[in-house]
């Protein structure tokens, strides 16, 4: 048995290996993806104004509902362009070292909207809204560990912008559309950053 486990982690280790070109491919276009729907998520909410935690907790689980099934396409696509299953064990072990932060998250929106769902923004989502940051980069930080270095570093970036944020909310205090920003930026500003490296650093196929 335990031979059998530890034969079945090198085969998924040497597997991950062999397609960190094939995920770094996948990468750009989902993660360019997430950027823009991210940042016209942000600007849509800022011109309807969304006023209650209710509505604006509901409005953003929407939209990473939307991100995540587009992400899941691409990926699908990626898998059978390169003739390979989508459920295979390498993504099986990148989707369960993602999913605890990511629950979290959901976790936290929909206590948000139990609790406080007609409250003001002001009273919870300068709050929420970077522990939301911070559980999506730590679910990229771990995640990364299966895929290209550089899924870690920019965990690691997303937790220190909303760990900033989280800070700045405490100290200066109500701030007319932060929330907005915090999305904007984060799941918007730097996925689009990231996704434009991603597309103009991958390795090319050679010409046949």
């Amino acid at each position: 048995m335990q031979s059998d486990r530890a034969r079945e982690h090198l085969e998924v280790i040497r597997t991950l290996m062999e397609r960190s070109a094939v995920y770094r491919r996948a990468l750009a276009p989902t993660t360019l993806l997430a950027g823009a729907l991210g940042t016209l998520a942000a600007l849509v909410d800022v011109a309807i104004g969304t006023s209650t935690v209710a509505a604006f907790l509901t409005y953003w689980l929407i939209v990473a509902l939307v991100t995540g099934s587009g992400a899941l396409l691409l990926i699908r696509r990626q898998a059978l362009k390169a003739g390979e299953p989508f459920w295979s064990p390498p993504t099986r072990r990148v989707a369960s070292a993602a999913t605890p932060p990511l629950a979290v998250g959901l976790f936290l929106g929909l206590l948000g909207m139990s609790v406080y769902p007609g409250a003001n923004l002001a009273v919870v989502n300068r709050f929420i809204t970077p522990l939301w940051v911070i559980l999506y980069g730590c679910a990229l930080h771990s995640a990364g560990f299966f895929m290209p270095r550089g899924m870690r570093l920019f965990g690691v970036i997303l937790v220190s912008a909303g760990c900033a944020f989280l800070a700045f909310s405490w100290i200066r205090g109500p701030v007319a559309h932060f929330e907005d920003l915090v999305m904007g930026t984060c799941f918007g500003g730097l996925h689009l950053a990231y996704g434009i490296y991603l597309r103009y650093t991958e390795p090319r196929e050679p010409a046949a």
